[in-house]
């Protein structure tokens, strides 16, 4: 808005004000200009508008309108909005990203033509909305490119006349013929992914993904934004299992226990799941990887579990993909570290296309690549096979980021909508004075978005409403036409899983594999556990490592429990009463599912005790067995065992149990030595016999028997006595 009889008044008051640090892209805070007596005063300005987002010689002005807000603890008063712009044209397509930080590029000077006197007093905490009209008499723009244009907001302390300025700019392409560009075909990636929530027993970790389902929550404002656009859907399998489990009505884990989830969230669920199903009909859609493991992390600290995760998860992708009507799998998207052996792990599990950013691949042939309608399409080679490449736009990518993480939506939808405009005609404004015909861009948003209306909207009206862009597909792109050799790029700044949740997933494998050759059918939960191994190595825990940590440790911790539930119980000895022979275990199987167990038992001695193979022992669900085991002895004595209860595979159940096994079996010199005895024995009895038949000398009359408790001597047989001589 222009005040009549202010314009001489700001120009008065232009030369004082005090010129502070700062400034900030357009939705986030500028900093704010050391100044005397102003230096209390902070404030966040944002352009929430720019009308037209593109200027022609048709076009008498632009304007740019915006909120500004008081973050200080002290009021601001004579708050003004003045504009500000540069009529030097931004020279490349990086320099569009580095408008909001750098104030050394395309500064450009503030005019005191279009002043708004915003707010007498803004107090903290108060925001306020300005309006500000630059006409093109003083822009001054003659020539096709885009320049930077902004908004200084000017305000001063109570009773004081020191300024502060805090700034917000943006770009506009300046073009004499739109209609005479040539078009510039742009590809978008429209990704549906969420950070893994699904237990392997149905139940939900968390209700964060049911409560972003309903109507007018993210995920559904990007599947109505993309419903009716040609967007390349790029969807989780993952998310489509847990959006089914919620639709059927669903449990949560909570720490008090597991209770049941809201029915509104399983309607908006089952709506969701239906319009899903009713939008990517006729669209294409490319299955990712099941859950999307971090390759790059587990390549770097477990290759073999990388590779095993990544057919894996290829597999499930293909799996789901056989569900949807025009569904492709086979695509892998690395938003993180991007190597040469990640590449050849995800070629060897079965990947055809990789989705990489720009900035991590390079033309092998600049030649071939400046020449190159091909664009984002490129090949690379990965071990004995090559992948395609689909390169996501830095420019572009970065641009749908920002507005999403902008704290005003209506801020970041405006960025968001000016340089997408800029960057495209670049590309359009640099393919017509070179004669040739634009490269393709395609576009990503980051994997798990989560987008506030109105930017899902603004970015699509964008796409398909700009004069030099066509919308295309890449489905066809991808598998026809040639495309330039690609080598990958040392690329800084990627994150990727820490060595602990690897770790944690190692963990959570082993226990899956234990409980799963454990079970007689163990079909249905190989598949569930399998799938909860991918989700703990999703890169969607990259912003919460310890949370993903704890995912695996507890499906692991609960496995180690039902696993316990299958027992041994061995006594603390056992006899042996023959050379060969057998004694009882009992095995107890304290689960509702049938299981196949062995028992290995080892002797601490094998050349005394040697113990058969048990066989393989198949017991129902709450069965309790008694299991022989038989051993030959070579010798008597004690031989310590030790039992130790195995899957089916030999996979250990629980610890090792001692006991002790007791030979009782004399063996053959035994025999002989015993027989010796029983025949010296049997022999003393005869005699005996023999003796006592004799006639018995008659006693004298005289003779008397010996006093009563006589010597034990009279016991013994008169052959056993001691002479007289020897008595005496």
């Amino acid at each position: 808005m222009r005040l009549p009889g202010l314009r001489a008044l700001a120009a008065l008051c232009a030369p004082a004000a005090v010129i502070g640090v700062g400034l900030l892209a357009p939705g986030t805070a500028a900093a704010e200009e050391p100044a005397p007596d102003a230096g209390a005063l902070t404030a966040e300005t944002t352009l929430t508008g720019v009308s037209p987002g593109v200027l022609t010689p048709d076009d008498d002005a632009i304007t740019l309108t915006g909120t500004v807000r008081n973050t200080g603890e002290e009021p601001m008063s004579n708050v003004q909005a003045l504009p500000r712009f540069s009529t030097n044209r931004v020279e490349s397509r990086d320099e569009i990203r580095a408008i909001g930080t750098d104030e050394e590029l395309y500064w450009g000077s503030r005019d005191s033509d279009g002043f708004d006197l915003v707010a007498d007093t803004l107090e903290p905490g108060q925001a306020a909305e300005f309006s500000v009209t630059i006409t093109s008499e003083q822009l001054g723009f003659d020539a096709n490119g885009v320049y930077v244009v902004g908004v200084d907001v000017l305000a001063s302390p109570l009773d004081s006349s020191d300024r502060a300025r805090f700034t917000s700019r943006t770009v506009v392409p300046w073009i004499d013929a739109p209609d005479e560009l040539p078009s510039v075909p742009v590809a978008m990636l429209w990704p549906l992914a969420a950070r893994p929530a699904l237990l392997p027993d149905g139940t939900l970790a968390d209700e964060t993904l049911a409560e972003q389902l309903g109507t007018g929550e993210p995920l559904s404002a990007v599947l109505e934004a993309g419903a009716e656009a040609p967007v390349t859907w790029a969807v989780d399998p993952d998310l489509l299992d847990t959006v089914s489990v919620l639709s059927d009505g669903y449990s949560v884990v909570t720490p008090e226990g597991t209770i049941d989830g809201s029915q509104a969230n399983t309607d908006a669920a089952l709506a969701w799941r239906e319009r899903f199903d009713e939008v990517t009909q006729d669209h294409d859609v490319w299955m990712l990887p099941y859950a999307l493991p971090d390759v790059g992390a587990f390549d770097e600290h477990d290759a073999a579990l990388a590779g095993t995760l990544s057919r894996q998860s290829l597999a499930a992708s293909e799996a789901a993909a056989e569900q949807l009507p025009a569904a492709t799998s086979g695509v892998a998207w690395l938003d993180g570290a991007v190597t040469d052996d990640v590449l050849t792990t995800l070629a060897d599990a079965g990947a055809g296309t990789v989705v990489v950013p720009s900035d991590a691949v390079e033309a092998t042939d600049q030649d071939d690549a400046d020449h190159s309608e091909a664009g984002a399409l490129g090949e690379v080679a990965a071990g004995d096979t090559t992948l395609r490449v689909v390169a996501a736009d830095a420019g572009l990518s970065s641009a749908i980021a920002d507005a999403v993480a902008a704290g005003d939506p209506t801020a970041g939808a405006a960025d968001l909508q000016q340089r997408w405009i800029a960057e495209t005609a670049m590309v359009a404004l640099a393919a017509a004075d070179d004669d040739t015909e634009p490269p393709l861009l395609v576009a990503a948003p980051p994997l798990r978005w989560r987008p506030a209306e109105p930017i899902p909207q603004s970015l699509v009206a964008t796409w398909t409403s700009s004069t030099w862009v066509e919308p295309v597909g890449l489905t066809d792109l991808v598998g026809t036409g040639e495309a330039p050799e690609v080598s990958t790029a040392p690329s800084e700044g990627t994150t990727s899983l820490p060595e602990a949740n690897v770790a944690a997933t190692a963990a959570l494998r082993d226990d899956a594999t234990q409980y799963t050759t454990l079970l007689a059918d163990p079909e249905d939960v190989t598949t569930a556990l399998d799938h909860a191994t991918l989700r703990s190595a999703s890169t969607g825990w990259r912003d919460n490592p310890d949370t993903g940590v704890s995912y695996a440790r507890g499906i692991g911790d609960a496995l180690s429990r039902r696993i316990e539930r299958v027992s041994i119980t061995v006594p603390e000895s056992v006899t042996l009463s023959s050379r060969t022979g057998s004694f009882p275990l009992t095995v107890t199987n304290d689960l509702p599912d049938a299981v196949n167990v062995r028992l290995q038992v080892r002797s601490e001695n094998p050349d005394r005790l040697r113990v058969s193979e048990v066989e393989t022992q198949e017991m129902g669900p709450g069965e309790q067995k008694l299991v022989e085991v038989t051993a030959q002895a070579a010798a008597n004595g004690r031989v310590p065992i030790e039992v130790q209860l195995t899957t089916d595979d030999g996979e250990p159940i629980g610890n090792p149990v001692a006991t002790v096994v007791n030979a009782t079996e004399y063996g053959t010199i035994g025999w002989v030595i015993v027989g010796g005895a029983g025949a010296l024995f049997l022999g003393a009895i005869v005699r005996r016999t023999l003796r006592s038949r004799r006639p018995r000398r008659r006693r004298r009359p005289d003779d008397s028997p010996d006093p009563a408790g006589g010597s034990v001597l009279d016991e013994l047989p008169a052959e056993a006595r001691p002479t007289q001589e020897a008595a005496r």
